[in-house]
């Protein structure tokens, strides 16, 4: 009996165990208090003024859709969707180039920046307002939508491409 006694005890205190680090994990405001991974926000026209300075420091990535950016996207952006990213990670420089990320309205690249963050990238930028700030600060588009430096295509949100 006293076998069957120990075992007995051995289930209870795992058991008692298993639901105090459930409480303490889940029960409580702890989880709650972790602040989101900062985002290095740049505005559209401080970041085009710095890459025209320094053309070769920048790695200008626009994660949108490939038919939303073949129709009007920022001058000298290159795309890899966001869902590429998943790949094409590999191939992007951690060091040596700043990465600047845009999208529609910001969200998309804000998206991207915290994947990218989670896999080691400290050298990202994330533009503010996205490809809609930069085409309302008048800044060179490029794109089958584009004439005369104005977007033509009705706008697209984020995640609706």
């Amino acid at each position: 009996m006293s076998f069957i006694m120990k075992r007995k005890s051995s289930l209870m205190l795992v058991a008692v165990t298993v639901v105090l680090t459930s409480f303490f994990i889940y029960a409580t405001p702890l989880r709650y208090k972790v602040p989101p991974p900062p985002v290095h926000e740049v505005d559209a026209k401080d970041i085009y003024a710095a890459m025209q300075k320094n053309p070769n420091g920048y790695l200008f990535i626009d994660v949108r859709d490939v038919s939303v950016y073949q129709a009007a996207h920022a001058a000298g952006a290159i795309n890899i969707p966001i869902a590429s990213l998943v790949t094409e990670h590999y191939l992007l420089p951690k060091t040596g180039k700043q990465i600047v990320l845009i999208c529609t309205t910001g969200q998309l690249a804000t998206v991207a920046y915290g994947y990218l963050q989670m896999w080691g990238f400290t050298n990202l930028i994330h533009i503010t307002g996205g490809f809609s700030t930069w085409a309302i600060e008048g800044l060179p588009m490029e794109g089958t939508s584009v004439v005369n430096g104005v977007d033509t295509a009705p706008m697209v949100p984020d995640g609706q491409n």
